[in-house]
């Protein structure tokens, strides 16, 4: 079998996702890369057959530039609308069995699920949030004409969005929480294909516990920042916390192998993002054999035990501090978690049990 996978994504778990299925997938079937970045990723020709690349720069826009904002919301779609339509063309000139399309960091949905006409799987990790996600969607503070601009353009890419996620064959989606997103931002179905963890990196190294607490995420408001701050002012002793921002640019971003090490350092992971469709930091950490203090919300609570690999907790400081107390206070339980953490992912959320569902979508959808 012939699969074509497509891409635009920046790094980050939807990249990561898009590789390691791959990956799996190379071993049975011959599967080709079609991406579209500003430069050439080195690193991707381990993982496909053929490696099929397709350069798009963007205009750099920092805010305070409205001419340069106007070109990035209408000439620089137009571009991308118009080289989606040839890279379809290029798949269907190789007659390809299946394509599997992953995100755009552009439109979310991307364009290219219009024009293809072999079937379409498209791995919809998240839908638009800035339409949405009720935490973000609300307008910042702007001049009349600005909200009047941000709306015009937020009801456009809506509209982008939602048209090309209709012209796809098949939605797979992370979790159960990323299925009813779907259903209620889109009105369509989707099959759930639970996202893995290479067990073999994130693993136990035994080395020294050098903090409490290892926070991995954004220090915007949907990372939940805010609300360790809240946590930790509630300690008469501050706990000793490590903190990872994720929204670095790629050149500063921790890499794996320092991450496993940072993960085994921790006595224990906070998982904190609003609305988290899955979240892969926590199955790494698990598979670490680190315990997991997790907000009992989105992907969080399909993937996390809750008082065997790690903790539940409501969305506020006490609830936060009075489960990190309960796990500083306490090694043996902390030990007993971060063991039945591990045999929980060698069990159920493996990079290998995610392609086995992912093949299983991809014979349905071609009948192969």
């Amino acid at each position: 079998m012939k699969i074509a996978v497509f891409h635009e994504l920046s790094f980050g778990g939807a990249k990561r996702a898009c590789y390691e299925l791959s990956k799996k997938l190379s071993k049975k079937f011959n599967v080709d890369l079609y991406y579209v970045d500003i430069e050439k990723d080195k690193e991707v020709k381990k993982y496909f057959r053929n490696v099929y690349y397709y350069n798009f720069l963007p205009k750099h826009w920092i805010g305070n530039d409205w001419k340069s904002r106007l070109y990035k919301d209408t000439i620089e779609l137009f571009n991308l609308y118009k080289l989606h339509k040839r890279i379809a063309k290029d798949i269907s000139l190789r007659r390809y069995d299946c394509v599997i399309v992953h995100p755009s960091r552009y439109t979310q949905a991307p364009f290219i699920l219009r024009f293809l006409v072999c079937p379409t799987i498209y791995f919809c990790q998240e839908p638009l949030r800035i339409v949405y996600d009720k935490h973000i969607n609300q307008m910042p503070s702007m001049s009349f004409y600005e909200k009047l601009y941000e709306a015009i353009n937020r009801k456009i890419r809506k509209i982008i969005d939602k048209s090309n996620i209709g012209k796809a064959d098949m939605i797979l989606v992370n979790s159960l929480f990323s299925e009813d997103w779907v259903r209620a931002s889109y009105d369509l179905q989707s099959e759930i294909c639970y996202l893995g963890v290479d067990e073999e990196k994130f693993k136990p190294l035994n080395l020294k516990k050098e903090y409490d607490l290892l926070f991995f995420g954004s220090k915007n408001k949907l990372g939940g920042y805010d609300l360790l701050n809240e946590a930790v002012r509630l300690f008469k002793i501050e706990p000793i916390i490590k903190i990872i921002i994720k929204d670095l640019g790629e050149k500063d971003r921790v890499s794996d192998k320092e991450l496993v090490r940072e993960y085994n350092k921790s006595k224990i992971i906070l998982a904190l993002s609003r609305n988290e469709p899955f979240g892969l930091t926590v199955l790494e950490a698990m598979a670490s054999g680190v315990p997991v203090i997790a907000i009992n919300e989105g992907g969080f609570a399909e993937s996390v035990v809750d008082g065997k690999t790690g903790l539940l907790v409501s969305r506020n400081a006490i609830s936060l501090r009075d489960a990190i107390r309960s796990l500083l206070s306490d090694n043996n339980l902390r030990l007993s978690m971060g063991n039945q953490a591990r045999e929980n992912i060698a069990l159920n959320w493996t990079w290998e049990k995610s392609v086995e569902k992912l093949e299983e979508y991809i014979k349905i959808l071609t009948k192969k």
